[in-house]
């Protein structure tokens, strides 16, 4: 990765810590369940309305690791902007925007990673003292995965 600061929202999914982007984060908002849509894919929550905008949610913990997630105070949905328009990021809790040095990211481990896996990660930064994976959100969530949902639940409600 080039040189420069790049700037990462930070967000916890069980007790690791991973970051997105910063300008592919549109907004945080606390957890709310979603309206759920039916036949989508398993990680898919459901769908939120956002300021009279259809978002679909999508479970990060579920769609990366088949984990559970249980909604705390601290949850949050990371709405962020991929390949096929907004999606909510179900997250156990959204920290800071961190400013790394580009040459500070390093490629994630391939050896410990299958194929699919290691294309969801942009890199691996140490940021005070503690790992934060970086995802890349179109290769974390393919757009097939959360397009389809929202396409059925606007077309629900129109």
């Amino acid at each position: 990765m080039p040189g420069g600061l790049r700037q990462y929202v930070l967000f916890r999914i069980g007790a690791e810590e991973y970051g997105l982007p910063i300008e592919k984060v549109s907004s945080i908002i606390r957890y709310e369940p979603s309206t759920r849509v039916p036949r989508a894919p398993v990680s898919v929550e459901g769908v939120i309305n956002l300021r009279g905008r259809v978002i679909p949610v999508v479970n990060l913990g579920k769609r990366l690791f088949d984990s559970e997630f249980t909604p705390s105070p601290h949850a949050r949905i990371v709405v962020a902007e991929g390949e096929g328009g907004s999606v909510g990021l179900v997250v156990d809790a959204a920290a800071e925007v961190a400013t790394v040095e580009g040459d500070a990211v390093m490629p994630p481990p391939q050896t410990a990673l299958s194929s699919d896996t290691s294309e969801a990660f942009e890199g691996v930064v140490h940021y005070q003292g503690r790992l934060v994976i970086l995802l890349d959100l179109d290769a974390a969530i393919p757009r097939a995965e959360y397009a389809v949902a929202a396409v059925e639940a606007s077309e629900r409600e129109g």
